[in-house]
């Protein structure tokens, strides 16, 4: 719907352009400049101006009549361009921790379920999408050097901590890990922490690699290093006592989204607004 009419309408329905720009969260030259627009437009006044508000004009009823149909209208479209889109299997792809998020609870794999998920790294997933194989991505590292037909946007960063077995967890604030399980050397993740490491003033030994993050936790938990991993995915283990978080500074991976812009949706949109309060929670 023409932004004009939204303002248009809010106007009508409050009787003041003040109480319209806060309706719609906009500044009242905004609501002042569309509703001129569409006066010279039509080349009639819409409203009568009044000391403490408006009112509409018989021209202004029309608009407005005619604008309230607009709007159903548009929303009976959106409504039908859902549903043609849920008809469509999408393909697409998700890091490791991101489909942990959504499958770890049954109310999530409802928004997955017309789709057919590829569980990859965010180099191989940017890799499909640029080759038209799947339709979208969430992944982690700011992606660069696009071509102009996909859509980014940035998400919720996921917060990390890092976590070993109780009966070797050290007390207080840590500087210093000796005998980290870590990410594939290769991995955007590993090259992204590893700057953190050096911002924060952390000094942080590996002495495995691995790209399975599951791995890395049952190895924790077995005592044999630290591990850094998602928080969602060890908060279990911390209540039950199978594992303990080793107190430091702050460490977060950023998530992205990343999409062909044909492919934007009213299903794919939720799942990343899913994702992104999930992240935030």
């Amino acid at each position: 719907m023409d932004h004009r009419y939204r303002k248009f309408l809010a106007v009508a329905e409050t009787g003041s352009f003040s109480a319209a720009a806060k309706k719609l969260h906009v500044s009242q030259p905004a609501i002042t400049l569309a509703i001129a627009s569409l006066e010279r437009a039509f080349g009639t006044r819409l409203f009568i101006r009044g000391k403490y508000m408006v009112e509409l004009t018989p021209a202004g009823d029309i608009v407005a009549r005619a604008a309230k149909n607009i709007a159903v209208e548009t929303e009976k479209m959106r409504i039908g361009l859902d549903a043609v889109a849920a008809g469509k299997q999408y393909q697409i792809g998700i890091i490791d921790s991101i489909a942990h998020l959504l499958y770890a609870s049954p109310k999530e794999t409802n928004l997955l379920q017309d789709m057919e998920v590829m569980v990859d790294n965010s180099r191989q997933i940017i890799s499909e999408i640029e080759a038209d194989k799947i339709d979208a991505g969430r992944i982690t590292g700011q992606p660069a050097s696009l071509s102009k037909d996909i859509a980014v946007h940035k998400l919720h960063n996921e917060e990390f901590v890092f976590v070993t077995a109780p009966r070797v967890a050290s007390a207080g604030l840590v500087t210093h890990i000796d005998d980290w399980l870590a990410f594939n050397q290769d991995s955007t993740s590993f090259r992204h922490f590893s700057k953190q490491f050096k911002k924060l003033g952390l000094q942080v030994d590996p002495v495995f690699y691995s790209t399975s993050m599951e791995l890395l936790k049952e190895m924790a938990v077995a005592g044999k290093g630290t591990a850094l991993l998602p928080r969602h995915m060890i908060q279990d283990s911390v209540d039950n006592g199978m594992l303990a978080i080793i107190k430091t500074k702050p460490l977060y991976r950023p998530i992205w989204v990343i999409m062909r812009k044909e492919n934007q949706s009213g299903i794919m949109n939720r799942l990343s607004s899913r994702i992104n309060n999930l992240l935030a929670d």
